[in-house]
């Protein structure tokens, strides 16, 4: 409900905090794809050098040292992607609910950030495979 003496300027004020509320929500959530990428990348590169060093004779049982630490980092990025993804899709949803949606019908930030926990998923397997 806007003010007759502000000209609706109230609603104007509101759809742009809508929209600063979107925008921040989306910078928080590609902060998080950004920290994932980098967790799945970082323990499926150190779950392969265990690999490497079970091979070597180095490193004497597979599921323990490097292997589960590759795995636990990728676990982490994928649990931390998948509640920065519900924690979007709850403020998307508010706001839309609201009156206040996104612009663009499919967010391209969502649907990488669903790929990537998909591509972390793989990761976790191929470091025992």
């Amino acid at each position: 409900m806007s003010d007759p003496s502000a000209g609706g300027k109230t609603d104007l004020n509101t759809r742009w905090a809508a929209d600063r509320t979107l925008w921040a929500a989306d910078r928080t959530f590609i902060a998080w794809l950004r920290t994932a990428i980098s967790m799945i990348g970082f323990g499926t590169g150190l779950g392969k050098a265990g690999d490497v060093l079970t091979e070597q004779g180095l490193e004497s049982d597979p599921l323990h040292g490097l292997q589960l630490v590759g795995v636990a980092i990728v676990v982490l990025g994928v649990l931390g992607l998948l509640g920065a993804l519900i924690q979007d899709f709850r403020i998307s949803r508010r706001l839309t609910g609201a009156g206040y949606g996104r612009v663009e019908p499919t967010p391209l930030a969502q649907v990488m950030g669903v790929l990537v926990m998909v591509i972390g998923v793989l990761g976790a397997i191929v470091i025992f495979r």
